[in-house]
């Protein structure tokens, strides 16, 4: 089963787009840092990485974030926050 990966960007005008689409083969860290080093690669300079990701609650993605963004902030999407608090509650 292939699991797309989508990954969108915010304009400074606070516009979100699409910034790819990428299918893995599974949910394993090797895949998911495969697919960031891409997104990695298209990036012109090193001084243009981002600053901080926002992801859901995916342990297996968020350490291949720390792997190939060491200096980027990880942060929790609080809209997956709030349905993971309404599931147990």
């Amino acid at each position: 089963m292939l699991l797309l990966l989508e990954i969108v960007g915010v304009a400074s005008t606070r516009l979100t787009f699409s910034a790819t689409f990428i299918l893995v083969e599974a949910k394993r860290e090797n895949n998911f840092v495969w697919a960031l080093e891409i997104l990695k690669g298209l990036f012109m300079r090193v001084d243009a990485y981002p600053k901080v990701i926002v992801s859901d609650i995916d342990l297996v993605l968020m350490k291949a974030i720390g792997v190939v963004f060491p200096e980027a902030s990880n942060v929790l999407c609080r809209f997956h926050i709030d349905k993971k608090c309404q599931s147990k509650v």
